[in-house]
């Protein structure tokens, strides 16, 4: 899926739940350039590295509400439009 439509699903999603009147959090992430044999281990990260922002969100605590609807690269938010993600 392109980096676009990823974003795009994100917010399309955060606000139909917002609808609803759900307290569920959706948001996008980037591993970044991970060495794994799909970049022929030219990537600076290790897996692990990779992983930290995938686990961090999903270990968000259940009364959190942000990030939400958000783009997030290295545990941090980042513009869509802008932001740097690989």
């Amino acid at each position: 899926m392109s980096k676009v439509g990823e974003f795009a699903l994100t917010m399309i999603q955060q606000r139909l739940l917002d609808k609803q009147g759900n307290s569920i959090l959706v948001n996008g992430c980037c591993p970044g350039y991970v060495d794994t044999d799909m970049t022929s281990h030219k990537g600076p990260l290790t897996p692990a590295q990779g992983a930290e922002t995938p686990v961090y969100l999903a270990m968000l605590p259940s009364h959190a509400t942000q990030p939400k609807g958000q783009f997030v690269f290295q545990k941090k938010v980042i513009d869509w439009m802008t932001g740097n993600a690989i």
